[in-house]
């Protein structure tokens, strides 16, 4: 590609990454592109992501054009480049027709950090304090984390983590960015969310929360007002009766208990979402919907029955948000409240139209199970 030619050529790549893989067959999910500097000389270190592992290799520019460029044309659709004057958005279609959007820069070369091997850099740094994590408990007052609060830290670091990635996928065209997290409970990642999009990357951003419990709604209203978060606002609602006033562009769904995590999915797809972030819990459906005698080796035993039915219920949320039009990915992800580990559900809405292959992949594998998932009826798949 010229574009990148001469962005490398003229040093202005701050950073790219790829993503939306073309085949299932690939064993990375992602690559990310950062400039550094090697004994005095400008290179790439092009970074494979594998889950929660990194294979890293350092080439200078000619070989780095050569490595995207092939990574563009056999294994990824989509690149986000980052430079001064502007993110490129690339779009490659399934026939080789490449589409570039430009939009707003969100990188500066002053931030980008050109030392090779760097100290992990969290988004929320340890001895800097933040009024929400000391009004939560989790710092002092002079920035210094809690002992008995340093894994909840940490998992909040995670979480800011994930969202960085979601930003390139945002796009609203000059008018505020709304988000809706359904379920948020005592707020901590809606604190920190806040937080990390208005305070540190001065976006205008409106978030709403809601939970089902009062008390709790209440807490966090006030939280919300002394911190001064103005457009922080949570109300006592259920996921089913929520009416969004204006167009919705991120909805985040942690820990909504069983079928509402379907609701919530459904409410975003429905909103049409940019980007959709869930951590479900207790899926309880597709476990009384499994048939032992279907599969009584895997399905005779009720802890791994449980477990089964938990992974059976993400794929098929997975597979039928595919079927939206979204880019889905899921990955591991460090929980708050419960397990030490689980799964996390990220979508992008990349404008596609609705994957005839997703579907029959689909069918297959909702009639090898005998289920019927709520996501399914909710999005009208299981109508006759």
């Amino acid at each position: 590609m010229a574009f990148l030619r001469d962005t490398l050529t003229n040093k202005e790549l701050l950073a790219c990454s790829l993503s939306k893989l073309r085949s299932k067959e690939t064993p990375y999910d992602k690559v990310s592109v950062r400039p550094l500097k090697l004994k005095g000389e400008l290179v790439y270190q092009v970074t494979y992501h594998y889950g929660t592992k990194e294979l890293h290799e350092n080439l200078n520019p000619e070989q780095t054009e050569e490595r995207i460029g092939h990574l563009m044309a056999q294994v990824f659709r989509q690149g986000h480049f980052f430079t001064p004057q502007a993110d490129w958005q690339v779009l490659v279609s399934k026939k080789g027709a490449i589409k570039m959007l430009r939009h707003s820069p969100t990188r500066r070369v002053e931030d980008v950090d050109l030392v090779h091997n760097r100290t992990k850099k969290y988004i929320l740094e340890e001895g800097t304090p933040y009024p929400f994590l000391v009004e939560l408990g989790v710092m002092n007052p002079s920035g210094k984390v809690l002992a008995k609060r340093y894994h909840k830290f940490r998992q909040l670091n995670k979480y800011l983590e994930v969202v960085e990635d979601c930003i390139p996928h945002i796009h609203t065209q000059g008018r505020p960015l709304q988000i809706v997290d359904f379920g948020s409970g005592k707020a901590y990642l809606t604190f920190a969310l806040y937080h990390y999009l208005v305070e540190q990357l001065k976006l205008d951003v409106r978030i709403i929360g809601l939970d089902l419990k009062e008390d709790v709604v209440e807490f966090c209203n006030r939280m919300a007002t002394k911190l001064g978060f103005k457009n922080l606002t949570f109300y006592h609602q259920d996921i089913k009766d929520f009416q969004a006033q204006g167009q919705v562009d991120m909805v985040v769904s942690l820990h909504a208990c069983d079928v509402a995590t379907d609701y919530a999915l459904a409410q975003a797809v429905q909103w049409g979402a940019q980007v959709i972030l869930a951590v479900p819990c207790c899926q309880h459906e597709v476990f009384a919907q499994l048939e032992e005698r279907n599969h009584p080796v895997l399905l005779g035993h009720g802890i791994l029955k449980e477990r089964v039915a938990a992974l059976i219920t993400d794929a098929a949320r997975a597979k039928l948000l595919t079927m939206q039009g979204y880019a889905v990915t899921v990955m591991e992800f460090i929980d708050l409240e419960h397990t030490p580990k689980n799964l996390l559900i990220r979508a992008f809405h990349d404008g596609a139209p609705p994957r005839q292959e997703a579907k029959e992949d689909y069918t297959r594998f909702k009639e090898m199970w005998g289920i019927q998932p709520t996501l399914e009826v909710l999005f009208g798949q299981g109508r006759s």
